[in-house]
C-alpha cells in the first residue's frame, strides 16, 4: 500500500465523498463514519514494518490526543448534570469526534510531508472540480436539513450560495499555503501559477472568513518571494486582479454590504451567538471550565435547547474554535491551539505551516473539530509539528554528536602529538646520558 494513497483516501472520506448525491444516497453518514474508521485503522495492518521512528509513535505526540478526550469526557458530565442528558446518549452524539483516532494511526504510519502534500494537491483539485460541477447540477450534492435551515435563517439565496457547502475547502487554503511556501522559497512559473489558480478559487467561492485569512498572506508572499521578473509579475497580476474586481463587482459590494450590515447589526447570527453562549448558556462555571457536553438533537433537555436556539439563528457552529470551547470546554482547546502557537513560534517549521497556524489563530470562526473535514485537518497539522519537530532534534543531536567527534579527534590529535614530544625528550635525554 502506497502512503501517499492511504492519505487521500482518508482525505476522501473525511470529505465525505463530498457529499455527492451518487455515494451518500447509499450510504449513511453513519455507515461512511464507520467505514472512515476502518479505513483509518487499517493503516496499522498496512504499513506494520519495524523500521518506523518509534519517537513519532510515542505518548509525547500522541499525548494531545488524550487532553482532547479528556475534554470531552469532562464534559459529558455537565450533559449529565445540567442538560438532562445520559453519557450513553452523549457517548453516541459525539461519536464523530472519535474520528481523531487518526492522530495515533498516522503516527504509526509514518507518511512523508510529500505524501500528505500530494494528497492535499488531489483532494483540493477533487474539491474545485466538484464545486464548479455544483454550479451547472445544484442536484449533484446533497445538503442535509440543518444547512438548508440555516441558509433560510441567513435569508440567502440557496442555489447562489451552495458552493459554501462544498466540503473541501481546509484542505485547499492549506495546500494553497504549500504553494506560496515553495515561491517563496524558490520561484518558478509553476508554483506560482497554481497557487494564483487555487487563490481564484478562494475568492470566488467567497467565504469572508477564508479570505481574511488567505489576502494578508498573500500579499506577504507577493513581498517576499525573489525572480529577476518580480516587477513584471506584480505588475500584470495587479492588472489582472483589477479586471477580476471589475468583472466581479457585484459579488465583492455584496460582500462589503453584507459584512457592513452584520457589523451592525445586532441581530446578526453570529453577534447573537456570542452573546447567548458567553452570558446564558453554560448554567454553571464548571460549564464555562469544562464544556457543556455535546447536545443530541431531540433526545434530551440539552438537545431540545440546541433546536430551540437553531430557530432563534443561535448556533455554535457560527463561532468556530469559540464553538468547541462551548461543547468541550478550554482542556482540548488548550492542547491544540499549544502545538499552534509552538509552531508560530519556532523558526524550524515550514512557512506554509505557520501560515495555516496564523490562519486559525486570528480568523478562529471557520475551523472546528467536531467532525470531519476540521478533524482530519487538525491531525494533519499535529503530525506535520510531530515530523519537523524530530527532524530538528535529529539535527541538533547530529550536530552534537559531531561537534564532540571533532572534540574527540583534537584531543586524540593533541595526546598524539604529546606522546610523540615525550618519546622525543626521553630519546634526547637517553642520547645524553
Amino acid at each position: 500500500m502506497n502512503k501517499f494513497i492511504y492519505i487521500l483516501i482518508c482525505l476522501v472520506f473525511a470529505v465525505d465523498f463530498w457529499n455527492l448525491t451518487a455515494v451518500v444516497n447509499y450510504l449513511s453518514q453513519d455507515i461512511l463514519l464507520f467505514l472512515s474508521w476502518i479505513w483509518i485503522l487499517s493503516g496499522i495492518y498496512f504499513f506494520n514494518y519495524s523500521n518506523r521512528k518509534k519517537v513519532l509513535n510515542s505518548l509525547k505526540y500522541n499525548k494531545v490526543l488524550y487532553y482532547i478526550f479528556l475534554g470531552v469526557f469532562i464534559s459529558m458530565f455537565s450533559a449529565y448534570a445540567f442538560g438532562r442528558q445520559s453519557f450513553v446518549t452523549t457517548f453516541l452524539a459525539q461519536r464523530t469526534i472519535y474520528t481523531f483516532m487518526f492522530l495515533p494511526a498516522i503516527l504509526f504510519v509514518q507518511p512523508t510531508e510529500e505524501d500528505i502534500v500530494q494528497a492535499l494537491k488531489w483532494i483540493s483539485i477533487g474539491t474545485v472540480v466538484v464545486w464548479i460541477l455544483v454550479h451547472f447540477n445544484t442536484n449533484l450534492v446533497k445538503m442535509d436539513k440543518e444547512s438548508v435551515e440555516h441558509f433560510e435563517s441567513e435569508k440567502q439565496d440557496l442555489s447562489s450560495k451552495l458552493e459554501f457547502y462544498v466540503n473541501g475547502i481546509y484542505f485547499v487554503v492549506f495546500y494553497l499555503y504549500y504553494k506560496m511556501n515553495e515561491y517563496i522559497r524558490k520561484f518558478t512559473w509553476k508554483d506560482f501559477i497554481e497557487a494564483s489558480l487555487f487563490l481564484v478559487f478562494i475568492i470566488l467561492y467567497q467565504n469572508r472568513s477564508m479570505i481574511l485569512g488567505v489576502a494578508p498572506i498573500f500579499l506577504y508572499s507577493m513581498y517576499k518571494f525573489r525572480s529577476e521578473s518580480k516587477t513584471t509579475i506584480i505588475a500584470t497580476l495587479s492588472v489582472l486582479l483589477v479586471a477580476v474586481v471589475i468583472l466581479t463587482s457585484d459579488i465583492w459590494i455584496s460582500m462589503i454590504t453584507t459584512t457592513q450590515s452584520n457589523l451592525n447589526e445586532t441581530d446578526y447570527n453570529r453577534w447573537k451567538s456570542l452573546a447567548y453562549y458567553f452570558n446564558n448558556y453554560s448554567p454553571s462555571w464548571f460549564c464555562y471550565l469544562f464544556g457543556n457536553g455535546f447536545p443530541s438533537g431531540g433526545n434530551s433537555q440539552l438537545g431540545y435547547l440546541m433546536w430551540s436556539n437553531f430557530t432563534k439563528g443561535i448556533y455554535a457552529s457560527d463561532l468556530g474554535m469559540i464553538g468547541m470551547w462551548v461543547d468541550y470546554g478550554l482542556i482540548p482547546l488548550f492542547a491544540l491551539y499549544n502545538i499552534i502557537i509552538s509552531v508560530i513560534r519556532h523558526t524550524y517549521f515550514p512557512v506554509y505551516l505557520k501560515f495555516i497556524c496564523l490562519h486559525i489563530l486570528f480568523v478562529p470562526t471557520i475551523f472546528h473539530f467536531w467532525a470531519n473535514p476540521g478533524i482530519t485537518f487538525f491531525v494533519i497539522i499535529i503530525y506535520l509539528q510531530a515530523l519537523y519537530t524530530e527532524q530538528n532534534n535529529k539535527l541538533i543531536e547530529d550536530d552534537s554528536y559531531n561537534h564532540s567527534k571533532l572534540q574527540r579527534r583534537r584531543k586524540n590529535n593533541y595526546l598524539y602529538k604529546r606522546r610523540i614530544i615525550e618519546s622525543e625528550i626521553s630519546t634526547y635525554d637517553s642520547d645524553r646520558k
